[in-house]
């Protein structure tokens, strides 16, 4: 039986317009689009994948994207551990979206109001939350209707806020919802605001992070 998403794709054109024009390179065709599930994710080889419309479509993420990713998580599960607010994940954090929809941010904050009886499920792949907080670091194969796309799903779940970072323009776009977004340049600062209160970082020190710091002379 056809699913939804092969019914109404008649070329593989329209596919990759509901894609976000993303590069082919990263759409995969087995098992044929449309038709993966998320067992299919479960077993798919690396690099990690999203499900989006039953169709395994790569995560661009390179070596810088991977670094910011990481910097910005740990900054984070600092805050969130010493406040108790709630959970972390970084690139291979799978959340459920809906059905044949699994996607993964480079950073997600999850409060712990998400989770019954405050605690993480240890035997699920992918969770069924409203993050507080997603993060993606941009990767030149990203595009903006990609992006666009995935931002209105997690808002239309519940998230609160998203950053997008560019790490090459060193800019960043704060996202209260999908379409309302504040621009930020290398002299801005993220806040956490009532997702993640009390928590803020500057983006002149995270674009500073992949450079040594110089030793103040004695």
């Amino acid at each position: 039986m056809a699913t939804a998403t092969e019914l109404e794709l008649k070329t593989f054109a329209d596919l990759h317009a509901k894609l976000g024009g993303i590069p082919l390179s990263r759409i995969r065709i087995r098992p044929a689009p449309g038709s993966a599930t998320e067992a299919d994710l479960e077993k798919a080889p690396k690099p990690i994948c999203e499900l989006i419309d039953g169709v395994l479509v790569e995560k661009p993420m390179g070596i810088l994207e991977s670094f910011l990713g990481l910097h910005i998580a740990r900054l984070i599960v600092n805050h969130v551990v010493a406040n108790d607010l709630g959970v972390v994940t970084g690139e291979a954090g799978f959340i459920r979206l809906g059905p044949d929809q699994v996607r993964a941010p480079d950073v997600t904050f999850i409060p712990w109001s998400e989770f019954p009886n405050d605690e993480i499920p240890a035997d699920e792949a992918f969770w069924t939350v409203a993050p507080g907080l997603v993060v993606e670091v941009l990767s030149p194969s990203n595009t903006v209707a990609e992006i666009d796309r995935k931002l209105a799903e997690f808002f239309a779940v519940g998230c609160k806020l998203a950053w997008t970072i560019d790490p090459r323009a060193k800019t960043a776009r704060v996202y209260t919802s999908a379409k309302k977004f504040k621009e930020l340049d290398e002299a801005g600062i993220l806040s956490g605001g009532k997702v993640l209160p009390g928590f803020s970082l500057a983006l002149a020190e995270l674009f500073a992070a992949p450079k040594r710091k110089k030793k103040k002379p004695r």
